[in-house]
Formats: C-alpha cells, sequence, structure tokens
C-alpha cells in the first residue's frame, strides 16, 4: 500500500486514510484540485479548520475513489497526471514555538483576562516540532496508531499545498443516522498510572468544572436549537491511550436538514475554545503566537443518511519533512501553568511515542 499512497501524494491528490471507532480503515481520494466548500450536508469527507478566523478553508474530498480495506479491495494506482495546487491553497501558516517562561507569561495573561472580562475558561495550545528522518515511513506509522488508539479516530489526511495531517482524536463532535444523533461533552484530563482501573480515578475541583462548562454549553445549543433529547449518560471516566477524560453523551432527536445549523452552533466547543466562545476566541487570537489551521477543528465523512465527525485533537502536521504537533489544555482561574505544561506534554506522547517507534533518528526543537 505504501508505494500506492506515495503515488497519490506525488500526484498532489487529495486523500483521506482513516479508521473511525469499531469501523473498518477507509480511504477516499479526490482526482481534482481542492476546492473551498462550507456546506455540512456535502457529501465526502470534511476537514473543517478550528474557527472561521482561521486562513484556510473548510474541505470536502469527493470520494472520487472509496475503498473499504480489509474486505479485499485494495487502493486502486492513480492514473491521471499530476494535479496543480491553487494559489489560495500556498502555506502561509505561521509556527511558533514557545519555551516554558513564555507559555508562563500566556498562562498569566490569560488568568489576567478572565479576571477583567469575566470569562470562564479558555483553551491555550502549542506546538512541538520535530525533523522527521528521510526514512520515516507514513504507512507505518498510520497502522501503529490504528492498533494502538482502538477508540480514537485515526487518520492521516492529504491537503496538497497545506501540508499532510495525521491525528488520534479521542473527541466525537457528532455523529448522525436515521433521525438521531450523538455528541460528547468530553473535557478534563489526568495520566493513568501503574495501570489503574479508570474508574477508579479521582477527579479535581478544576477537571470537574471544566467538564460541566461543556456539558451546560451542550444543553444550551439543543435548547436553542429546540431539540430533543432522547438519552443521555451519567458522567463516566473514559480512557484514551495512557490519558483519561470525563465524558457524557448526548442523544438528540434530529432531522438531516437541521444538522447544518446545530453543528455551526456547536463548534469550537468549551473544550477547544472557552467561555463566552467569542471572549475566548479573542484571547485565543491574542495570544497564541501561531495559527491553528485545522488542529481543533472537525473531521470525518458525510454519506447519503449519516454523519461521523470527530474533533481533530492529538494531530500533526507534516510539511517540508517537519512535523509540527498541536497540543493545548482548558484554562480556568484554578489553573496553575506548570500542571498545564505537564498536561500538553502528556498529550504530545499520543502521538510521540508512535513517532518513536517508527523513526529515531529525529531530534525536537
Amino acid at each position: 500500500m505504501g508505494n500506492t499512497i506515495n503515488s497519490y501524494l506525488e500526484k498532489n491528490i487529495p486523500f483521506a486514510l482513516f479508521r473511525a471507532p469499531n469501523q473498518s480503515v477507509r480511504f477516499v481520494a479526490q482526482m481534482s484540485s481542492l476546492q473551498a466548500e462550507n456546506k455540512i450536508e456535502e457529501s465526502g469527507f470534511h476537514f473543517a479548520p478550528f474557527s472561521e478566523r482561521e486562513k484556510v478553508p473548510h474541505f470536502v474530498i469527493k470520494d472520487d475513489v472509496s475503498v473499504v480495506l480489509g474486505k479485499g479491495e485494495l487502493i486502486p494506482n492513480p492514473t491521471n497526471s499530476k494535479l496543480e495546487i491553487p494559489s489560495f491553497l500556498e502555506n502561509k501558516s505561521r509556527i511558533h514555538i514557545v519555551d516554558f517562561p513564555t507559555y508562563q507569561n500566556h498562562i498569566q495573561a490569560y488568568l489576567d483576562f478572565f479576571e477583567k472580562n469575566g470569562t470562564q475558561k479558555a483553551i491555550y495550545s502549542r506546538i512541538k516540532e520535530a525533523a522527521l528522518s528521510e526514512d520515516f515511513d507514513l504507512i507505518s506509522f498510520f497502522g501503529k496508531i490504528e492498533k494502538a488508539y482502538p477508540r480514537a479516530m485515526v487518520y492521516v489526511v492529504n491537503l496538497p499545498g497545506l501540508g499532510l495531517w495525521l491525528g488520534a482524536s479521542p473527541e466525537k463532535l457528532l455523529t448522525y443516522k436515521n433521525g438521531m444523533a450523538e455528541t460528547v461533552a468530553l473535557a478534563g484530563t489526568q495520566r493513568i498510572l501503574d495501570n489503574k482501573n479508570v474508574e477508579n480515578l479521582t477527579w479535581g475541583e478544576k477537571e470537574i468544572e471544566e467538564h460541566g462548562m461543556v456539558v451546560d454549553y451542550i444543553f444550551e445549543k439543543i435548547n436553542n436549537n429546540n431539540l430533543e433529547i432522547l438519552n443521555r449518560s451519567e458522567t463516566y471516566t473514559s480512557q484514551a491511550g495512557a490519558m483519561a477524560h470525563l465524558k457524557q453523551r448526548f442523544e438528540i432527536r434530529i432531522t438531516k436538514s437541521e444538522l447544518p445549523k446545530f453543528i455551526q452552533d456547536l463548534h469550537p466547543t468549551p473544550a477547544v475554545c472557552g467561555l463566552p466562545r467569542e471572549k475566548s476566541l479573542d484571547l485565543i487570537y491574542k495570544t497564541e503566537p501561531y495559527d491553528r489551521e485545522y488542529y481543533a477543528g472537525y473531521l470525518g465523512m458525510v454519506e447519503e443518511d449519516a454523519v461521523d465527525f470527530y474533533v481533530n485533537l492529538r494531530c500533526m502536521k507534516i510539511h517540508e519533512n517537519t512535523a509540527a504537533l498541536f497540543v493545548g489544555g482548558g484554562i480556568t482561574a484554578n489553573s496553575d501553568a506548570k500542571k498545564e505544561w505537564q498536561e500538553t506534554e502528556l498529550k504530545a506522547k499520543t502521538l510521540l511515542n508512535i513517532l518513536d517507534s517508527v523513526a529515531a533518528s529525529f531530534s525536537w526543537q
């Protein structure tokens, strides 16, 4: 499969190789250059930015080629000529690496903003950057994250001109089928030590407060759209690799025509942005010294009567043999900069541990 995927890369063909939780690995490819899309109901593989303030568009990779792997099907070799990359897709993103003293200053800026503006929570994120070795094996990397994170949406997405994106996200934004949608409140993070049973973990005030904000936000969006809650789980602890999160599921009655507005209202959630949303966005764009682009956006398939969207967390972008890993955390008035830094270091290991096992010869900056 590796040589075939390389042919798609060399010919600038947009594609997505992915596996949603409890599903088969799939491959979809568009045999023409990418065009900006913003229609949530459009069929294909969606890759949406963090917010409308980003400089990159919402893309839909059309399924001109669609293969479900593991059922005897093989990805066909592309026979078309190399595609031109439209000028609007030239990579112009800002990438800036912060050290811990700078991180501390930025967290303090958040805390000062909270006090003056009545903001409850905002996400601060940063980048860890790695130079990849020449023998970095993309397919081996995908195979390892696919096996390591069975409960995550794992993917490789090629956006010619905007880089190659890879990730393993534990967070569902929304799934829909047959008039019912499910969305999830996920917030709060702690490390699982000594193979401890996740059901026996104790959660602190800060994490419980964070999760409660996301739950209240989802309730508000459901009510604002006059939707009916069919089922709501109790809050429970969910494992994602070596990390645990607080989680709660909501099942909602909704028509497909109502989905676009609800998704637009829902995203970005407090889990990746903050509360109130617009003030949090102002703070994020004022403080973070880089472009999030598709980090904390959403991705997944839209088909005739099904939608399967996940928040783009635990992800990285490869551009010119360099991997930029995106990590963030929720900042509240109770946050401690040192603990928040350690949490982002832990989150980076979701992909870093796999990178280590695929190719050892790269260096962190």
